[in-house]
């Protein structure tokens, strides 16, 4: 739904911030859907909400803070990387562990 709502619009950014892995499954979908989508750390979006007064949390207001954050900062777009690339990525992360442990 969020993805056809999205194509709909046809946006020329999308800003996601980044929260532990629980945005990559939108950010996924997104992409493959062919829009353009910029993750940021969500500091930086603290970061401009402290600097332009605006120390309300609430999702209307997130999503106007992010939606000048894109305009002003230009994030750069985050292209994922391939099935493959990721569980390669995985498996060395774990043998990092795994020789720390040792």
């Amino acid at each position: 739904m969020l993805v056809s709502e999205l194509l709909a619009i046809d946006p020329a950014l999308i800003v996601v911030e980044a929260t532990a892995n629980w945005h990559l499954a939108t950010v996924a979908a997104l992409s493959g859907a062919g829009l353009s989508v910029a993750v940021i750390n969500p500091r930086q979006a603290r970061n401009l909400a402290r600097a332009t007064g605006q120390l309300a949390k609430t999702d209307p207001i997130d999503a106007r803070l992010l939606a000048h954050f894109a305009e002003a900062i230009h994030p750069p777009v985050r292209v994922l990387p391939n099935e493959q690339t990721r569980e390669l990525a995985e498996w060395v992360q774990r043998r990092h562990q795994i020789v720390e442990m040792r």
